[in-house]
């Protein structure tokens, strides 16, 4: 998973198709099956102002039409905040902007709504909410879930029940990728804050629960753990890895 422009501005710049090329052999001989984008952090199709709306999906847009062209499963992003005024106040603008997106998106890249940790208004931390904005979507089979289990835990979502919990409530068929993150920050605090597996509050046995679950079998898993600062390290997708096999 990797953002194609700075995760901390909604600017684009066109990548020349010469490095596409070069990254698509490169892809090839180090035999990477899925690549994501992750939309980047200022997106947000719940804000009040119309030009902010556009601006966030125009650069869902641009994140789309590159991962068709670098053959990428498709866009991970966050809603944004309704900041209080609730969903009902927001979610016709934001069911638009996402058809929108979608009619202007690649007929095989799927856009992946992440849930949120609830923090600050954010849309998405209660899966009814998301439940019912992917009802509302036009071309469902362009939608996905990723299911982040740091942001679920600060939702107030065990891991031991996530996987009912998400069914229930969504539906499998929607879940395309999982974000794999311990949490620094207590059960249902709804503060977005992710910490290395082991160090963090979610318990190990939850985990191996989640972990064992068939039906996570055939889902990606990334993860998102700050490492020794600098993102994830080996020993830490060893540690997943060993967790799974065991």
């Amino acid at each position: 998973m990797t953002f194609a422009s700075s995760p901390r501005s909604l600017k684009t710049s066109t990548i020349k198709p010469d490095l596409i090329k070069k990254y698509l052999a490169k892809k090839q001989e180090l035999k990477i099956k899925s690549h994501y984008f992750h939309g980047v952090y200022l997106v947000n199709l719940a804000s009040d102002s119309k030009a902010y709306v556009k601006a966030s999906r125009e650069s869902l847009i641009y994140y789309q039409q590159l991962a068709a062209e670098i053959e990428a499963v498709g866009t991970i992003f966050h809603i944004g905040s309704h900041k209080g005024k609730g969903l009902s106040d927001t979610i016709d603008q934001i069911v638009t902007a996402i058809n929108y997106i979608l009619d202007s998106s690649p007929k095989y890249t799927k856009l992946i709504i992440e849930n949120a940790a609830g923090q600050g208004g954010t849309v998405g931390s209660d899966f009814s909410e998301l439940s019912e904005i992917i009802s509302r979507i036009g071309d469902r089979n362009k939608i996905g879930v990723c299911l982040d289990t740091q942001h679920a835990f600060a939702s107030g979502y065990p891991l031991k029940t996530l996987m009912d919990k998400f069914e229930q409530s969504i539906g499998l068929k929607h879940l395309a990728v999982i974000h794999l993150n311990d949490s620094a920050t207590e059960f249902a605090s709804n503060v977005d804050r992710h910490a290395n597996w082991g160090e963090g509050k979610i318990p190990l046995e939850d985990l191996k629960i989640f972990l064992a679950n068939p039906k996570i079998k055939d889902i990606p898993i990334i993860l998102e753990v700050p490492g020794a600062g600098d993102g994830p390290r080996k020993r830490d997708i060893d540690f997943i890895k060993k967790l799974i096999e065991n």
